[in-house]
């Protein structure tokens, strides 16, 4: 069974819960859940109950019948101490939600389960996105797991391991050469060819999967909040879909107090929520050249940056770029010091905190949630080139 009642727009309208929607992100599409019968009917043991994935949060997403849901166990990711980091940054603890450990390597899988699992029951047979590659990958495995088709656009220096998920999942896949373009060719295409939009905030479900990496952050502190949390933001849906799930709990009354504030990294050469954060604006404007490594944070123009904004403006935060550079070495040193393998996108999150501890913004006192959106598994090219030397006898075996 599902609590979802009706899907809302930013006018507050109430739209029927039983069709499609997609609207520009403007309209901010938000699914709403009858709470008060959740309060009444579901409680925190009743999820501890649940099963080992995002699904143990079902009476909380939009699916009617959760027990037919395309999944591939995606979820329950875990929220692991990193008491190394910790000493190096000078603090008292520090953890990392790991998301790596999804079935495509990303959280991206989260968004799509959910959202495909509703289009199958609301019997859609097409949708399309422009992905920077990650989103492609995610929805094209869980598009072929359901029988539908995902068309997807990627970017021409996309990673090959999210090309090779779309090409082996048999989804039509193109290649653009001017990102910026992107949005504009999926809206033209969807309209001439009557496939759903899916873009970043164009419709409501993705962002109700990648809620539960808040419903998760919750129950695994012990249904309460941290003080803070640093999220690598491309188009702002995940960042805004974890407070959706904190404001959420809230209502329900299983968290209490303040929610956590909110940081944003973002790539130096694609940074345009930063720029926005650092100009004091309420919108970000589009980005011009593109100069940042294959792989995610490819959001010249954030669909969600307004959003994103407000949220930090609301609980606390702020916005803080790295370097390429930065970021190649953060991965190291996460690899290093606690055996974790991010993304070099996800890495930007321990070099935003550091800066962020440096500008004084995070006291190294304080309870803070690194969430590292997926693996460098899906990185390889982008990273330094293994250099072992090779051995014909134990005698050369030296350190």
């Amino acid at each position: 069974m599902s609590y979802l009642t009706h899907i809302e727009n930013a006018a507050g309208k109430h739209l029927d819960s039983g069709t499609t929607h997609s609207a520009p992100p403007t309209d901010r599409l938000r699914a709403r859940y009858d709470l008060e019968r959740i309060r009444r009917e579901v409680t925190v043991e009743t999820i501890a109950r649940g099963p080992a994935s995002l699904w143990r949060y079902a009476p909380l997403l939009p699916v009617a019948r959760p027990e037919d849901a395309v999944s591939l166990n995606e979820g329950w990711t875990p929220l692991l101490q990193t008491p190394r980091l910790a000493r190096a940054l000078g603090m008292k603890q520090l953890m990392v939600k790991d998301e790596g450990r999804n079935p495509s390597g990303t959280f991206k899988d989260r968004g799509a389960s959910v959202a495909v699992s509703r289009y199958v029951e609301l019997g859609v047979k097409t949708v399309s996105h422009n992905s920077s590659g990650n989103a492609g990958g995610s929805w094209s495995l869980y598009a072929a797991r359901a029988g539908i088709t995902c068309v997807n656009l990627l970017p021409t220096d996309a990673q090959p391991a999210s090309r090779q998920h779309c090409r082996a999942s048999g989804q039509p896949t193109f290649l653009l050469e001017n990102w910026h373009d992107g949005g504009r060719l999926i809206a033209e295409a969807c309209e001439k060819n009557g496939w759903l939009n899916i873009c970043t905030l164009r419709e409501p479900y993705r962002l109700e999967g990648k809620k539960t990496m808040g419903l998760e952050i919750a129950e695994q502190l012990g249904w309460r909040m941290p003080d803070a949390i640093v999220y690598p933001m491309g188009g702002g849906l995940g960042a805004i879909a974890i407070f959706k799930a904190f404001e959420e709990l809230l209502q329900l009354g299983w968290i209490k107090g303040k929610l956590p504030r909110l940081y944003i990294t973002q790539y130096e050469g694609c940074a345009p929520l930063v720029k926005a954060w650092d100009e004091g604006r309420n919108e970000c404007t589009p980005w011009g050249k593109i100069d940042i490594p294959p792989g995610g944070l490819k959001s010249p123009n954030p669909p969600g940056g307004p959003a994103v904004l407000e949220l930090i403006r609301k609980h606390g935060g702020g916005a803080v770029t790295a370097t390429a550079d930065e970021a190649l070495a953060a991965v190291d040193e996460m690899a290093r010091e606690e055996g974790l393998f991010p993304c070099p996108e996800s890495a930007t999150i321990l070099v935003g905190l550091r800066k962020a501890i440096a500008k004084g913004w995070i006291k190294t006192d304080e309870e803070v949630v690194l969430i590292s959106t997926g693996s460098a598994v899906k990185s390889i090219p982008t990273l330094e080139a293994s250099r072992f030397p090779t051995v014909t006898a134990s005698t050369e075996m030296r350190i």
